[in-house]
């Protein structure tokens, strides 16, 4: 404890130093890449360099001798070195070693990085942030430890997110932009997380699959003014044997029996969820009643909690801490303990955290990535040899990593001769409603949300609609549960406006106690303006130029939340026992951007490589061994959480790569 009786963090052990000792290679790598192992094992590291003849310092990870052959170090997976093994570019295509650098630590990332080492591949995950997981990796720790607690005020203090001063976002509107403003803010955004493991550290581990008329919006639909509507260039039916894999590997709670009809007509199942869900929050409940009474099907909310024990992982307490926090006890299914953790046991996943990449260096005439450049905490250059290189550190990142790649053969950014890098930045808006009772709905007792409804999702048609000025609106899932911990409750209370018996009653139970709530996920529509550049001025603490996020709501988002809204306020009006509702439009659409946790666009893809930036594979239309696994491919963003298609659809692109099929 420190003084005043606050309990200090745990120092951070090195990740992987357990296995250093008995892979003296991998002590090399790991001494080079960030992570110095315990003095005995770094002089066993040094003593090997010098019998392989590896030049000590050269920072690259590359296993090679003085003559420039690859060669295999003692401890390493037999066959993890195998030069020419597979072609990149299927059949004919030039060989490559089996080896990757992966981008980001986040779903898309640690699932990439887990997939190429179940196929076999030995793979370099760099991460910006730290690791917050004492025993990462370590076979024989046991459990997972946790630097999380269920701490409101430390998630509000930023635990886990970047800092806005060191690497700050700015953000403009569009018609700044066509006024010539260069930014309107500056600082940082919402909740994209900075640690290993990404963002899912504190998702809130609902996964709810796209549905079939996701991936054709506009063969379906059409087009509508101002927004770049497409097609996917694949289907759900692609997506669909990934979507199992992983709900088994993340292990997701859910009830096939409960869902709607149209639910398994547009998302079929083979099978049912790997375990049960978990009991209702007394909160959703109570609105889920009101629901009913106006039509609507509310059902257990898929999600990747464990319910019961499962691969070593305790079920949840139901503590409500998730939305926004790290989970203290490792009963969510993140990124980390489902795919990273795993996949570092193997000993052919390593992780270097800190590592702030921002170059992938590529061959003279650009065809080929042959590096990918990092700057630690001290600002220290490290490049790392690739012979693949994979991209998943966020739509926003993402973007930012490929314009600052730009070099002669690519002047204008990687993957960017169409001017399609960047663009098409999507977020999902949400339209948040609330329900106030005169007693406490007990919001620390069970998951924040255990409700899902479907009835919202459209697409809507008809004169209601044409009268907002679109021909179509297209709307989203609504997540029921409590208003929160105590200051996101009395955030919502705020909302609660006026004076007499309602007020008075509301606030004898407490700002918070008695709020149940609700979200609806809007979808976004792509538009061109809508976009991630570099800003001219600013830059983050290393001198990198710091991402731009210029972004306006399409009147399709903002008819959507007036039309949806005015249902949603309709259902918890109807509920029993409610002394008061309100609807609140998103302060996305309103005030710019404040919020955002669920991105997409930016690196679409599709087979036109004058309309888009990646084909159906990942893989960028300008660079052979440089794929894009993260939401950044998406070329529109239904109204869903978007976790489990990011992780689905990263291991298709990996498990592309590995066999080598990629187009």
């Amino acid at each position: 404890m420190g003084r005043a009786g606050v309990r200090r963090q745990p120092r951070r052990p090195g990740l992987g130093g357990h296995r250093l000792r008995r892979r003296p290679t991998a002590a090399r790598l790991h001494r080079r890449g960030g992570h110095r192992p315990r003095d005995r094992d770094a002089a066993a590291a040094r003593r090997d360099q010098r019998a392989r003849g590896v030049r000590p310092g050269d920072g690259t990870g590359d296993l090679r001798g003085r003559d420039g052959t690859a060669r295999r170090g003692r401890g390493r997976p037999p066959g993890a070195l195998r030069a020419a093994q597979r072609p990149a570019g299927g059949r004919g295509g030039p060989a490559v070693s089996q080896e990757a650098v992966v981008v980001g630590s986040g779903a898309a990332g640690s699932a990439a990085a887990w997939e190429l080492a179940r196929q076999g591949w030995d793979v370099t995950v760099l991460e910006r942030g730290r690791n917050l997981r004492p025993g990462l990796g370590k076979r024989s720790s046991g459990r997972l430890g946790t630097e999380y607690g269920s701490d409101e005020v430390k998630g509000y203090r930023g635990f886990g997110f970047p800092d806005g001063d060191l690497e700050p976002y700015t953000t403009r509107t569009q018609a700044e932009a066509a006024s010539g403003i260069a930014r309107s803010a500056q600082g940082a955004l919402g909740q994209l997380g900075a640690a290993v493991g990404g963002t899912s550290l504190h998702y809130n581990a609902k996964t709810p699959r796209f549905w079939k008329q996701d991936f054709s919006l506009l063969s379906d639909r059409g087009p509508i003014d101002g927004a770049q509507v497409a097609d996917w260039p694949i289907g759900y039916d692609d997506l669909a044997p990934y979507y199992d894999l992983v709900e088994r590997q993340v292990g997701v709670q859910g009830d096939r029996a409960a869902m709607p009809a149209r639910t398994l007509e547009q998302s079929p199942r083979r099978r049912d969820f790997p375990m049960p869900p978990n009991p209702t929050g007394y909160a959703a409940g109570l609105l889920a009643q009101g629901a009913r009474l106006v039509g609507m099907e509310p059902y257990p909310y898929p999600a990747a909690v464990n319910s019961e024990p499962r691969k070593g992982r305790p079920a949840c307490n139901s503590c409500g801490m998730c939305s926004g926090f790290g989970c203290p006890i490792n009963a969510r299914g993140d990124a980390l303990v489902s795919f990273l953790n795993p996949a570092m046991r193997t000993g052919r996943v390593r992780v270097v955290e800190r590592a702030f990449v921002d170059r992938v260096e590529t061959t003279r005439n650009g065809r080929r990535a042959r590096a990918v450049r990092y700057r630690d905490v001290r600002g220290k250059v490290h490049r790392i040899p690739a012979s693949t290189v994979v991209l998943a550190g966020s739509p926003i990142n993402t973007a930012r990593l490929l314009l600052m790649s730009a070099n002669r053969a690519h002047p204008t950014g990687l993957g960017n001769r169409s001017d399609q890098v960047g663009r098409n930045m999507m977020f999902h808006n949400f339209t948040i409603a609330a329900a106030f009772f005169p007693f406490t709905v007990h919001p620390l007792r069970a998951q924040s949300t255990t409700l899902q409804i479907d009835d919202l999702v459209g697409p809507f048609t008809g004169p209601e609609v044409s009268a907002l000025g679109v021909p179509y609106l297209s709307g989203g899932i609504i997540q029921l549960g409590s208003g929160g911990p105590p200051i996101n409750g009395a955030q919502l209370m705020a909302g609660f406006a006026g004076y007499g018996a309602a007020h008075k009653a509301a606030m004898r139970v407490g700002p918070h106690a008695g709020v149940a709530g609700s979200q609806l996920v809007h979808q976004d529509l792509p538009q061109a303006e809508n976009r991630v550049d570099l800003d001219p001025d600013v830059t983050d603490f290393l001198g990198n130029p710091a991402a731009r996020i210029t972004y306006s709501p399409h009147r399709h988002e903002q008819a959507a939340a007036t039309y949806l809204g005015a249902q949603m306020l309709a259902a918890h009006q109807a509920t029993p026992e409610s002394i008061a509702a309100i609807v609140l439009p998103f302060p996305l659409i309103n005030q710019g951007i404040t919020y955002t946790a669920h991105l997409a666009g930016t690196a679409r893809m599709g087979e036109d490589p004058r309309t888009s930036v990646c084909a159906s594979s990942g893989r960028l239309h300008d660079v052979d061994n440089v794929f894009v696994a993260d939401a950044s491919t998406f070329p529109t963003f239904p109204g869903f959480n978007p976790t489990l298609t990011i992780m689905a659809n990263s291991i298709r692109i990996a498990r592309g790569i590995a066999d080598g099929s990629v187009v």
